[in-house]
């Protein structure tokens, strides 16, 4: 069963149509990489997921599961039409973090556990403080956002996604709002994450890190997809003359 599915996915913005006829598989433990130029459409469909967005036209699953694609904000959320103990979860990291600037990282990690699922809170800062240990970040679990550096705002995002336990990861461009010494760090993390059969999808300027850990990868351009294929086949040979042009340019 496919972990994602979108069908004829389309998405305007007014008069301006942003996703054409989207369609995408994203199996059970793939990590699929999104590339391509700005204004591309990359984003967008990953808030369309995520119901950040709602599709204008399409369908998307989630595990076999029709969401209602009502656009309801928030970070995290559980997807309706699956009430069972193990329902379907996707977890969000977004470029510019959107960590709580009122609360400690440790804070802004049991948040979601306590308030969405309940959690006690001891239970909550149990897990909190595993993955900040993971994330290796335990040692600014009392500091609040402004006091650490952007890698570190990121690698607490992630943690706080990972907090909820999602069966997916939605990362949008996780390191361009990161000066280039700190996204090595971030990368790694992902990396690592990567190698626990975590369903991710990553919209990504990295081209080697895409290249590294993706199962596949999906180029697209004027919110179309143009190519979706293994990363040997998109980086050494493009069937279409845009990605290799996209390519001269960045790599």
């Amino acid at each position: 069963m496919d972990m994602i599915r979108v069908v004829n996915g389309y998405k305007r913005f007014g008069k301006d149509e942003v996703l054409k006829n989207i369609n995408l598989e994203v199996k059970k433990g793939e990590v699929v990489s999104i590339i391509g130029p700005s204004g591309s459409g990359k984003s967008t469909l990953l808030r369309c997921i995520s119901r950040l967005e709602k599709m204008d036209d399409g369908i998307i699953e989630i595990e076999g599961v029709k969401i209602d694609n009502h656009s309801e904000g928030g970070i995290l959320r559980r997807l309706k039409g699956n009430s069972n103990k193990n329902s379907s979860k996707v977890g969000m990291v977004f470029q510019n973090f959107n960590l709580f600037p009122h609360k400690t990282v440790l804070e802004n990690i049991i948040e979601a556990p306590i308030i969405v699922n309940k959690m006690k809170r001891d239970e909550a800062v149990e897990i909190a403080e595993e993955l900040l240990k993971k994330v290796n970040l335990f040692d600014k679990k009392d500091f609040y956002p402004s006091k650490i550096s952007g890698g570190q705002k990121q690698r607490a995002a992630i943690a706080r996604a990972l907090a909820m336990k999602p069966d997916i990861m939605l990362l949008d461009e996780p390191t361009s709002a990161l000066d280039p010494e700190l996204v090595g760090e971030v990368l790694n993390v992902i990396k690592d994450l990567a190698k626990e059969n975590l369903t991710m999808v990553i919209v990504t300027h990295e081209m080697a890190f895409a290249r590294e850990v993706s199962d596949r990868v999906i180029f697209m351009d004027r919110g179309e997809i143009i190519e979706d294929a293994p990363p040997e086949k998109i980086f050494e040979n493009p069937d279409n003359q845009r990605i290799r042009a996209f390519l001269s340019k960045v790599m």
